[in-house]
């Protein structure tokens, strides 16, 4: 009975806790593989914080990327409108006007694509740490120098110039397109690996609340058959001295 009230003790202390080393006897080597098991997943978790941060930034420097094709788009079809013999010279005037526009929106979405204060562009590719050996990735997009120049506009020298300025921003997109999706492959490698691991903690920590169940309830019943075998025997004993004080 003695041996059985313990065991129920330690299921009830087992599924009080959720764990299955109650004590510091209990399965240790268990517990210290599940230990250090759990700090690699805590670090995984935040390598896919990092991972996930920088997912965003590449998508952000993306869009930033398609507004200079499109103003590269839009400066094209100024040159090819300045090319109109028809135009005047107010013409020419209002599509030089216009192109210049484009020139300083062209530096200025370079100069302001930031995250945080972190610029974006500029050749300097940022690391980040995934956690797991120190595993990093490296993005970045380098800063496109325009060679057009608005006053190229209707002459036709623009036109090489033009599709220069375009092709560099073509390969730019293709070095981002390639970032997002090592970071994308990454992700799934690192989501997964998180997974398995908080599952391989699970196992060797968290109690199987059904096994733990039935083995309390088998305890529990054990210590009632006990307990009225132990009432029994005692009820003989008393009637053994019930006869002899008659």
């Amino acid at each position: 009975l003695d041996d059985n009230s313990n065991k129920v003790a330690k299921s009830m202390e087992r599924l009080a806790t959720g764990r299955r080393g109650v004590t510091a006897g209990d399965r240790p080597a268990s517990t210290v593989i599940a230990g250090n098991t759990a700090n690699n997943l805590a670090s995984i978790k935040i390598g896919i914080q990092n991972l996930s941060e920088a997912m965003q930034v590449i998508e952000v420097l993306n869009n930033d990327i398609k507004s200079l094709q499109a103003i590269m788009t839009r400066v094209q079809e100024l040159n090819t409108l300045g090319e109109n013999g028809l135009n005047s010279a107010a013409d020419i005037v209002n599509i030089t006007l216009e192109a210049d526009d484009l020139v300083l929106e062209f530096a200025a979405i370079q100069a302001n694509s930031k995250w945080g204060a972190t610029a974006l562009f500029g050749g300097v590719n940022k690391a980040v740490n995934f956690g797991l050996n120190q595993n990093t990735m490296s993005f970045g997009s380098a800063t496109v120098t325009r060679v057009f120049d608005s006053t190229e506009m209707g002459t036709g020298v623009g036109d090489v110039n033009i599709a220069t300025d375009l092709a560099a921003v073509d390969a730019q997109q293709i070095v981002i397109a390639d970032q997002f999706v090592k970071a994308t492959n990454k992700m799934t490698l690192l989501t997964s690996l998180a997974a398995g691991y908080a599952l391989d903690v699970s196992s060797k920590l968290d109690v199987d609340f059904a096994a733990e169940t039935t083995e309390l309830a088998k305890g529990q019943i054990l210590a009632q058959a006990g307990t009225a075998m132990l009432a029994q025997a005692n009820a003989q004993g008393q009637g053994m001295l019930a006869l002899i004080q008659s």
